[in-house]
């Protein structure tokens, strides 16, 4: 079990049409790159804590909370948005965009990204705090 911000249908959407027009790797748009490159699509939360819940976030469990895209990072494993509004143990608050499946990349290598680049007018999101398995 652990604890994350499960995105809405509507955020998912939204934040994975957002990084197709806005997210490139060395040139390529990341359409191309998951279309072509062995890449695949995430957008699906922001963990909270792995594994576990705090304390303090059970009393927000099932409730509506707000997340604000401010960078991108990108590694050759894995590509993430920082986010705001709501506390994780990561620490740097993201949600996996997309993982370079091919060259052996997962979800847990969002973690490791160290370049993040600043963005104007990143999309809001929503989900809901929520205990995942």
């Amino acid at each position: 079990m652990y604890s994350a911000i499960l995105l809405n249908e509507k955020s998912q959407l939204a934040l994975a049409a957002w990084a197709d027009k806005n997210i490139k790797i060395n040139t390529v748009r990341l359409p191309v790159l998951v279309r072509d490159n062995g890449w695949k699509m995430y957008c699906h939360h922001m963990t909270i804590q792995y594994p576990g819940t705090p304390e303090f976030v059970k009393p927000y469990l099932k409730t509506d909370q707000k997340l604000e895209v401010t960078h991108v990072g990108v590694s050759n494993k894995a590509v993430a948005v920082r986010v705001v509004g709501f506390h994780s143990a990561n620490k740097i608050p993201h949600i996996t965009v997309a993982v370079n499946v091919r060259g052996g990349g997962k979800p847990v290598d969002s973690n490791a990204i160290t370049d993040w680049v600043p963005v104007e007018n990143g999309p809001k999101l929503k989900g809901t705090v929520e205990e995942l398995n």
